[in-house]
């Protein structure tokens, strides 16, 4: 029996064992195949596996299919940024101190190998050679072949706008090299800065920097050789954050305009709002330093670099909601301050508006929402705007080039909502006129459907009247020089005025095409063109540049186009359309299978309120009628419910009066019988 058992485990281990070499015989195919077995079976293989396997050694090399590091969160950038900084200023405090930086190798040993493995890179020293040695130009840096040997003045960045650059490490400028911009002007750029408030009632911005700047530009002349170079000035890494604008003037006082956008990259780095609760203080003030600050370089002549005023209102755009409260209710307070020097231009009929104000408006543009219907800071800026345009008396071309770019501002705030300014409208069209029409004739500006200026305002304007012995080559677009200095005259001004006049209503054109009444608004325009194409060949054309004519006549071309549109596509008036009303019948209508189930009535609306109220009522007795047989039903159980308790309570009370009255006779009973043994023993 033990023996059989063994013969069966066995044949059992052998037929599992033929089931696995039998299974084996289809893997070895797949182990053992050479090069041409598989080129065979992917010949043989379906067009479908074969794109699949295309596409699994496409994603094989696909980089994005590779696992990556996690993205750092804004936090944690902020943070590595902060100690960067501070490990880079930690190791400049050291060098200057001439103590070794925490970077550099403790050991001699280390030391030793490092200048080892430099040496082959290190310039020779006068150790090394002779005393006849001269520095090789070819081994020095490209930064000692250029040190600048001019000494840059305390305060020359702010005072003329021009700056070296900065003579840093590579490793240690790290991603501040994007901050450095050109010193190119482009005088074609209507590029807006601003000044602070000077008014003692305001008291946001000081006033006494731009004296400060004077006297720093004055002192430069003098301590030209005495002054120390902007490029041996080492810029920190690390700054105190200001806390008001004089703290923010003693701070960069003695660096160029190139090293203060470094300077506020560094602090908006060192105080990331991410990294303190605290910092948030730090920002807003920074960011309300910064708007007095452009005030301030807006002021410059000659003017700051374009490139670094963009710079500094894209940092106040981008720190401008850190706090919105303060930095809107400083930016009001600077807006009041514009309004009441207009007040007192208007009035005592001078020129109080300044370069910085108008660049103030094209910040607010840019950085509020200029396409709310009211804004807190847009809307009184406008109006303030409006005021300047339609009542200033403007009498030098700076005042003329002031109007045209805060027009420009005004265009730009309203380029979305398209809401109609007509101060805008009549400034630049009495611009245009001015520059044929006859200022002492009050019928030749308006006969052409204007809007009428004063005698004074015509007399004024007679500055850009363009005369017949008036040549000019090339018309330049208006810089923001004009608003900084007093520009001249000349005919070169004269057709720049005109030529910024003529794109100023294309842009008009353009934006108001839309309105219901733009036949109204340019019409006015249309005549003026006309009357301007007609007198220039008077006042010989051919001396006027070319840019100028081809811009007159697309703009002729374009409004005709539009007017033409507007006029087709406008309807007449007309009433309005009503539905046609049957006449009233009085004749009495009789039904001959009336019925009191139906509603009779001719008026279908309230024939349904009827329907629908009677519904209602119906709805409600019936509602009612189940309420109450419901509350009858509910009553009756709830009584039976209690009879029945009650009933239960009776057979209890029962049971236990049958208890004790047990109970009692049984008392009774054996009082009985003890009174009737003592009664024998007695």
């Amino acid at each position: 029996m033990h023996k059989q058992e063994r013969q069966m485990l066995k044949e059992q281990d052998e037929d599992v064992r033929r089931e696995l070499d039998d299974d084996f015989e289809s893997v070895r195919a797949l182990l053992f195949a050479d090069e041409k077995d598989e080129y065979r079976d992917v010949v043989n293989a379906s067009e479908k596996d074969q794109m699949y396997d295309a596409y699994v050694r496409d994603m094989g090399f696909e980089k994005r299919a590779r696992p990556q590091d996690r993205l750092k969160t804004e936090e944690e950038q902020a943070r590595e940024e902060l100690a960067r900084l501070e490990r880079a200023e930690r190791h400049r405090v050291r060098r200057m101190e001439g103590v070794p930086s925490d970077s550099e190798p403790d050991s001699d040993s280390d030391t030793e190998m490092t200048s080892y493995k430099t040496d082959k890179k290190r310039r020779p020293e006068a150790d090394d050679l002779g005393d006849d040695f001269g520095a090789d130009a070819a081994t020095m840096s490209e930064d000692e072949i250029n040190v600048p040997t001019e000494g840059v003045n305390f305060g020359a960045g702010l005072a003329t706008g021009t700056s070296s650059g900065e003579d840093e490490d590579s490793d240690d400028e790290g991603s501040d090299d994007d901050e450095d911009s050109s010193d190119e002007n482009d005088e074609g750029s209507d590029l807006s800065g601003s000044e602070e408030d000077e008014s003692a009632d305001d008291g946001k911005a000081p006033a006494s920097f731009v004296a400060k700047v004077a006297s720093d530009a004055a002192k430069a002349a003098k301590n030209a050789a005495k002054a120390p170079s902007s490029a041996a000035l080492e810029l920190p890494f690390t700054f105190t954050a200001p806390a008001d604008y004089d703290a923010w003037v003693e701070l960069v006082t003695p660096y160029t305009l190139e090293q203060q956008l470094t300077i506020i990259k560094r602090l908006r780095t060192q105080y990331h709002i991410r990294l303190s609760p605290q910092n948030k203080e730090h920002l807003s003030a920074l960011a309300v330093i910064l708007v007095d600050h452009l005030a301030v370089l807006a002021e410059q002549n000659p003017p700051v670099s374009q490139a670094v005023l963009d710079d500094i209102v894209k940092h106040i755009g981008e720190l401008a909601p850190v706090d919105t409260e303060r930095f809107g209710e400083h930016c009001r307070h600077l807006i009041v301050a514009m309004q009441r020097r207009v007040q007192t231009s208007v009035r005592q009929q001078s020129t109080d508006l300044r370069a910085s104000d108008v660049a103030l408006a094209r910040l607010f543009v840019s950085v509020f929402s200029a396409s709310d219907r009211y804004h807190a800071i847009i809307t009184p800026m406008i109006v303030a705007i409006g005021q300047f345009l339609s009542q200033h008396t403007f009498a030098t071309m700076r005042d003329v080039a002031m109007g045209l770019v805060l027009a420009a501002t005004v265009h730009e705030a309203q380029r979305l909502s398209r809401r109609l300014v007509p101060e805008v409208l009549n400034f630049v069209f009495s611009v245009l006129a001015a520059s044929v029409c006859d200022s002492s004739d009050a019928s030749d500006w308006n006969d052409t459907g204007l809007f009428p200026v004063s005698q004074r305002q015509r007399e004024a304007a007679a500055i850009l009247r363009i005369g017949v012995s008036e040549k000019c080559t090339q018309a330049a677009p208006i810089s923001w020089s004009w608003l900084v200095a007093s520009e001249r005259a000349t005919a070169d001004a004269k057709y720049a005025v005109l030529r910024a006049a003529l794109m100023l209503s294309r842009r008009l054109v353009d934006c108001y095409f839309s309105l219901p009444a733009f036949i109204e608004c340019f019409e006015p325009l249309q005549k003026l063109l006309q009357k301007i194409e007609s007198r220039l060949p008077r006042f010989k054309l051919q001396q006027a540049p070319e840019a100028v004519s081809l811009l007159l006549q697309d703009l002729q071309s374009h409004l005709s186009e539009q007017l033409d549109q507007a006029r087709a596509s406008r309807a007449p008036l007309k009433m309005q359309y009503h539905r046609p009303l049957a006449i009233a019948s009085v004749a009495p209508k009789f039904e001959s299978s009336y019925s009191l189930d139906v509603h009779y009535d001719p008026d279908r609306e309230r024939n349904e309120t009827t329907k629908l109220r009677r519904q209602v009522a119906r709805e409600r007795r019936s509602t009612v009628r189940e309420l109450r047989r419901d509350t009858q039903f509910l009553a009756g159980e709830r009584l039976r419910a209690q009879k029945e308790k009650d009933k239960v309570y009776a057979d209890k009370m029962k049971k236990a009066w049958s208890v004790l009255e047990s109970d009692q006779s049984e008392m009774k009973k054996m009082d009985k019988q003890r009174i009737k043994e003592r009664k024998v023993k007695l």
